[in-house]
């Protein structure tokens, strides 16, 4: 039986209305059945005869917008488990969708950005999230806001997504406001109590990043240190999590004075990045390696490294981190 909101044969295909409407009667057991329970839901304000006749007009709309009958099917039904986890996906700056070239993850999030995906809650703010992150690659950050107001809009519902939206304000606040950072965080701790798993991991690395970056900002590197020396660092830690806290290790003490550990921890870093597939956290962590190694061979390779994963990803963020790592050195 093909996965619900999905056509046999078309594993990776953007949802259309057709697909949608074979999973919920695959799942439901037939049409009858799903107008059955819209019209229940509705008080029977409309009989199943006439449901089932504007959810067939529905199944040719294709990746039309499906009007108000496809938002009341998105409303009783929401999207399928599998779509909700490739939005997340898209939309989460800690997945492994950075590590694609960024052309390639404009297309993908492109073909997903249309109805039915779009037409529902949760659609409306993975894919403004994720061309969130597409911006923030491409230092737009005018963009970026942009899409995170959109977000914002529906994200009241999903802790992940809170989260995800406060770290993409604290990050552009950063740059042109480092005052607002605070604010803009302080709803995330309560926000990560709620979760578990390696999304809670990743999360919770990169609220600490944030915070640390401001306190090595203000010239407390004890305390940011501190901070990311408290992080988990399991076997069972997400690896994305591990890199970052490694990497944030690696900076508090080559800014308090211990050069060698800081190599160790930026190592560490690379090595977590790496055997996940994070080529992009990879990258960081080699940026991190040339900045303690300074004139070393082994910096200067790092640095080269950094820099064609930068071009291979098309990332303007990532080379301009390159470029600072240049000036560094000469």
């Amino acid at each position: 039986m093909a996965a619900r909101g999905q056509k046999p044969g078309q594993p990776g295909a953007a949802l259309v209305w057709g697909a949608y409407l074979d999973g919920l009667v695959a799942e439901h057991g037939s049409l009858v059945a799903v107008c059955e329970k819209v019209a229940a839901l509705r008080g029977y304000q409309e009989d199943v005869e006439s449901i089932g006749r504007a959810l067939r007009r529905l199944r040719a709309r294709g990746t039309l917008p499906g009007g108000t009958w496809g938002d009341r099917l998105l409303a009783t039904f929401g999207l399928p488990a599998e779509v909700g986890d490739r939005l997340r996906f898209m939309g989460q700056y800690h997945s492994r969708f950075v590590d694609l070239a960024l052309p390639l993850a404009a297309d993908l999030v492109q073909l997903w950005d249309r109805p039915p995906t779009s037409q529902s809650r949760a659609g409306r703010t993975w894919l403004s999230l994720a061309r969130a992150t597409l911006a923030l690659r491409a230092n737009a950050y005018g963009d970026a806001g942009i899409h995170l107001a959109t977000a914002a809009a529906t994200a009241s519902d999903d802790p992940r997504a809170r989260v995800e939206l406060a770290l993409g304000r604290a990050l552009i606040a950063s740059r042109a406001e480092p005052a607002r950072v605070p604010g803009e965080l302080a709803a995330v701790p309560d926000q990560l109590a709620a979760l578990r798993g390696g999304d809670a991991d990743c999360l919770r690395a990169r609220y600490v990043g944030q915070v640390g970056h401001a306190l090595n900002h203000a010239g407390d590197f004890a305390r940011a240190l501190a901070l990311h020396r408290e992080l988990p660092d399991l076997p069972g830690t997400h690896p994305f999590a591990r890199s970052r806290r490694a990497n944030g290790i690696a900076y508090g003490l080559y800014r308090t004075g211990d050069r060698e550990g800081a190599l160790a921890h930026a190592r560490r870093a690379a090595t977590f990045a790496g055997d996940a597939g994070h080529v992009r956290l990879r990258a960081m962590a080699l940026l991190m390696i040339s900045r303690i190694g300074r004139a070393s061979a082994e910096a200067d390779d790092a640095r080269d490294r950094a820099r064609a994963i930068a071009h291979a990803l098309s990332d303007a963020r990532l080379l301009a981190r390159c470029d600072a790592a240049d000036r560094d050195r000469a």
